[in-house]
């Protein structure tokens, strides 16, 4: 899924996932200014941090992707066929290329209670299943 579809979901789910006590943030391998212009472009409600140095990725496991899982053809199709659905079209990339993402549930004092690590580029939890761990660990 484009970053900025998902940035959307999670921006329209806000009020749900929050319900439950928690908060969201979001953390890109971006400088200051792209995050500021990300966050006022597709994701105004949440609270979204930079990280150049992907110093919170390579804290949590957040593995860095080779061909296969940047451009193995599943890979490439999913991400073409979301970009038609959606009508996104990948913008020029900020950071790492081949950093690949995660979704991490981290509770007061630094307990992580879920997370999804991403297999390859077109891997990401989804809403549903944010929602989902958010509802079990509270």
């Amino acid at each position: 899924m484009h970053c900025r579809d998902y940035a959307i979901q999670l921006n329209r789910a806000k009020k749900e996932i929050e319900a439950a006590g928690t908060r969201i943030t979001l953390i890109g391998q971006a400088t200051p200014r792209h995050a500021a212009h990300y966050r006022r472009r597709f994701a105004p409600d949440l609270r979204i941090l930079a990280d150049e140095e992907r110093g919170t990725y390579k804290l949590i496991g957040a593995v860095r992707g080779g061909v296969s899982e940047l451009a193995a053809p599943n890979v490439v199709l999913k991400g073409f066929s979301r970009g038609l659905k959606n009508r996104a079209v990948q913008g020029r990339p900020i950071g790492d290329v081949r950093q690949l993402g995660a979704t991490v549930l981290v509770m007061p004092g630094g307990r992580i209670a879920w997370s999804h690590m991403s297999h390859d580029a077109s891997d990401n939890a989804t809403v549903e299943e944010i929602v989902q761990a958010v509802s079990a660990a509270v």
